[in-house]
């Protein structure tokens, strides 16, 4: 989990496809694409969607959640899990916090520090830069897309990360919304993120990425670390 983290912040805190495109290109088409692509997401201030989170690994089977996902500028975001059980993953932009009810337990780091899968995301607010993070962007040939008619693409970390081999994005070509994102780790573990009922620049409030420790819970990580 903790190297999805840092794909995610990527993926979400300033501008997804912040990057100039001539480091990536390979035709015309590609070119265009990464250029509305970043258009698009620099005029992002806020998402909402709901998502679907296929886990699979060679050493465990599948797994699968699913629940609601919204991130805001800067870097805020927040993953409510609602199936198969309810957990919260939060942030508002420089502390983490995963909530577990089931153990009565919150998990509290800091972005800077966190290398969980979820950060990338945050890219799409603008918190990365693909130029400067990813060695090559390309059309991904080789894979079937998830809904009819979208376009996909695989970038590919420069030397030295050594978290994940390639993300996989997948858009939209009329609205340009990214539906998918596949994160591949170097031990062949795959993680899925599927996007639907995609809602922009909702006005969510900072306070909704705000979050207090219930009573009685443990609190794992920077308080403990403290004490």
């Amino acid at each position: 989990m903790a190297s999805y983290l840092r794909v995610l912040l990527v993926l979400t805190g300033g501008s997804f496809f912040l990057f100039s495109a001539s480091p990536f290109l390979g035709s015309d088409e590609l070119e265009s694409a990464l250029a509305a692509l970043q258009k698009k997401y620099s005029q992002v201030k806020d998402l909402r969607m709901d998502f679907i989170q296929n886990y699979r690994s060679p050493r465990r089977g599948p797994r699968s959640e699913a629940g609601i996902l919204f991130l805001r500028r800067p870097g805020m975001m927040r993953w409510e899990y609602k199936t198969p059980a309810e957990k919260l993953f939060v942030s508002n932009g420089k502390t983490i916090y995963f909530y577990l009810p089931e153990d009565q337990q919150v998990q509290k780091t800091t972005v800077k520090e966190s290398r969980d899968l979820r950060v990338p995301f945050l890219f799409l607010l603008g918190k990365g830069n693909l130029k400067r993070d990813f060695s090559r962007v390309e059309w991904a040939r080789d894979e079937k897309n998830y809904f009819a008619g979208n376009k996909v693409l695989y970038a590919y970390p420069k030397r030295g990360v050594e978290d994940f081999s390639r993300v996989l994005m997948e858009y939209n070509p009329a609205s340009l919304e990214l539906q998918r994102i596949t994160i591949y780790n170097l031990d062949g573990a795959q993680s899925e993120f599927v996007f639907t009922n995609i809602r922009e620049n909702q006005g969510l409030k900072s306070a909704l990425f705000d979050f207090k420790v219930p009573p009685g819970v443990q609190v794992v990580g920077l308080e403990e670390e403290s004490k």
